[in-house]
């Protein structure tokens, strides 16, 4: 049953409220809800908005009763984020016994990979850390950054942030820089933030970088031509092209990023080891199930990688059948196979 909006205010808040039999009813419940999990979720407002898909001012005005717009198309987007959250817990609940209990699994590959951002961070200039995807090279570039914060830059590059002028936006709200600067003021700006210090940029997906981008980057791994600063250490993360197209018939444009490489490493899925499936399923490892690891190993060294053994491997948790059939069966459906 709804309620009349000056009777869901806080008490302080009721003061000179009239009421009036027109006003628009709310559902108390849903509101007292909505107050419960902002409290406990620790999330402000407007990020628990964004994700109802509503504005911040309108949840603002709607819990305190005083929304002025269509109240049933709130509440009902407010109750499908409520029932898509219990789906998604009863879901997590369920898979809980098949699954690691931690988010990141130092395997053979992404520890290198760890290893690798710290010798960049160290010694500067440019690292490529290349090869198939779904190995493990994002996670570990989040596990350094995530150990690391305060040296440590991620950015996830695309076809829209590979170019010049996006890619700076991007990297000056990682630095917390008004992006209404014009550009050469950006620029600057940018690079008196990181230039001589310790902050190691890492940049994933960076085959999607275009060349006049990467000049840009290169610019801040070179010392200072007069002063005794250091560059910055930066890696790339991407698949085969972003080394491979300084090999080819580009070689000569690309040759002042090539001579800036200091490190580079690449992976293939052939590179997942025995142990490695066996720490990403730890569930299977404590049971014995060998026959169900090798399969999965298998899979981690085709072309679908670990990410595809992930997929398959959850999805037969979901059914809560992780034997030997149930994963066959799961992959067979996904269209996911291995020679």
């Amino acid at each position: 049953m709804g309620i009349h909006y000056n009777r869901l205010m806080h008490p302080d808040q009721q003061k000179a409220q009239p009421y009036d039999a027109d006003i628009k009813e709310f559902d108390r419940q849903l509101i007292d809800k909505v107050h419960k999990h902002l409290k406990e979720s620790r999330m402000s407002q407007e990020e628990l908005a964004g994700k109802i898909g509503i504005s911040g001012p309108a949840l603002s005005a709607w819990r305190r009763g005083l929304y002025k717009g269509n109240v049933t198309n709130v509440e009902d987007k407010i109750q499908y984020y409520f029932d898509h959250l219990a789906t998604k817990t009863k879901r997590n609940e369920r898979l809980q016994p098949y699954l690691p209990t931690v988010d990141y699994v130092p395997t053979s590959i992404s520890e290198e990979i760890v290893a690798a951002i710290k010798y960049c961070q160290l010694e500067k200039g440019i690292t490529i850390i290349d090869g198939d995807a779904g190995i493990g090279k994002t996670m570990a570039a989040k596990k350094f950054v995530q150990d690391n914060k305060h040296v440590a830059i991620y950015l996830e590059a695309s076809p829209v942030y590979g170019h010049l002028g996006s890619f700076l936006k991007l990297l000056a709200k990682a630095l917390s820089i008004p992006d209404n600067y014009p550009r050469y003021e950006q620029t600057r700006l940018i690079r008196q933030r990181m230039i001589g210090s310790e902050i190691v940029l890492i940049i994933d997906e960076a085959q999607h970088l275009q060349y006049r981008t990467l000049e840009e980057i290169r610019t801040m791994s070179d010392p200072g031509k007069i002063s005794d600063d250091k560059g910055i250490g930066i890696v790339l993360i991407g698949n085969r092209e972003v080394y491979d197209r300084m090999l080819g018939r580009q070689e000569a444009r690309f040759a002042q990023l090539f001579s800036r490489i200091t490190w580079r490493q690449g992976y293939s899925t052939l590179n997942v080891e025995r142990n490695d499936v066996e720490m990403l399923f730890p569930g299977l490892k404590q049971k014995n199930m060998e026959k169900e690891l090798e399969f999965l190993h298998g899979v981690c060294t085709s072309k679908w990688g670990i990410r595809g053994a992930d997929k398959v491997y959850t999805n037969a948790a979901h059914n809560e059948d992780v034997s030997f059939e149930g994963l066959v069966n799961v992959a067979r459906a996904m269209g996911i196979g291995f020679m």
